[in-house]
């Protein structure tokens, strides 16, 4: 048995029936720098995976509440071995194992004496750390990927094909469980003669830095889009009046100024309009409004902030 066990190339330790370790092949002790002589005959068999002790998923299938072990120590990263029967397998990442941790494969099942008694457990483990690494680098370039089509490279605010979409849903959400929202238009005044005056990169340079305004302003919850050229739109969830976090930003950008390459000063102002959700909104409605009462501030005479309630 112990020779069988130490030609297996896979890591491999056997329990006897009260969790003391019986067999601790080559592999492992390769793997763990833990030979074989100091680990048989004790109950260290966590010592290469964890810091302090615990039980292995060896020790749990000899216990006999085993899901609710199982649940504990092994929470939703384990599952029932299709092959072989009481057999489990897992997978995770061991910090404790090699220079900046492995992540490991491992299963373990129960060995039977001829009547069907369990006598003990094995347990073996697969390093698929070269396979994890390159499943995570692959996520997150599709995370990556994915926020750029999200988001607007110049203002790195979302653009406004992600802005329909989440107005959508919170609209929704408004509607479900009634919930308040506040839709924030915002609008950079006489832009258009900016961009003509100083032209485009200085122009590029105004969004960039509002897109950045914007983003110091806003909640954890709130959300920032670039809605089309110079315009720009707030999605503020559980806020039924955002006049005062808008404020903020208009005059933060009405005090800064921007300097051109021929080192001209520029101030740059918004006009602001505010719709907060009412029973029997739409997105199509809500954003009107806000539309509605951004144009109110610019017909009063600009930089100012117009709220419309219903």
């Amino acid at each position: 048995m112990t020779q069988l066990i130490d030609n297996i190339a896979i890591p491999t330790f056997v329990l006897n029936k009260t969790g003391v370790i019986t067999h601790w092949n080559k592999a492992l002790a390769r793997l763990s720098h833990l030979p074989s002589a100091s680990m048989i005959g004790t109950r260290g068999q966590w010592r290469p995976f964890y810091a302090h002790a615990r039980p292995t998923l060896a020790d749990l299938i000899l216990q006999q509440n085993t899901q609710a072990t199982m649940n504990q120590f092994y929470n939703d990263k384990y599952q029932h071995c299709d092959l072989l029967e009481g057999a489990f397998a897992a997978e995770d990442f061991f910090p404790e194992v090699g220079n900046d941790g492995e992540w490991l494969a491992f299963t373990a099942a129960p060995i039977h004496d001829d009547h069907g008694n369990v006598v003990g457990a094995i347990e073996t483990l697969l390093n698929i750390s070269t396979r994890k690494r390159a499943e995570l680098a692959l996520l997150e370039r599709e995370q990556h990927y994915r926020e750029l089509s999200m988001i607007d490279e110049l203002t790195q605010l979302y653009n406004s094909r992600y802005f329909f979409l989440q107005l959508q849903r919170e609209v929704e959400r408004c509607s479900r469980y009634r919930h308040s929202l506040s839709l924030c238009m915002l609008d950079l005044d006489h832009f258009k003669r900016l961009n003509d005056r100083y032209g485009h990169p200085f122009g590029n340079q105004v969004l960039a830095a509002v897109g950045t305004l914007i983003k110091r302003h806003l909640r954890t919850s709130d959300s920032g889009y670039r809605f089309g050229g110079e315009e720009f739109v707030l999605l503020m969830p559980a806020i039924s009046d955002a006049a005062m976090p808008t404020e903020r930003i208009r005059e933060e950008l009405e005090k800064n100024r921007f300097v051109t390459d021929a080192d001209v000063s520029v101030q740059v102002t918004v006009s602001i309009g505010i719709a907060s959700y009412a029973d029997g909104d739409d997105d199509n409605s809500l954003l009107q409004r806000a539309d509605q009462a951004m144009y109110l501030s610019k017909q009063a005479g600009r930089n100012r902030v117009t709220c419309i309630n219903v």
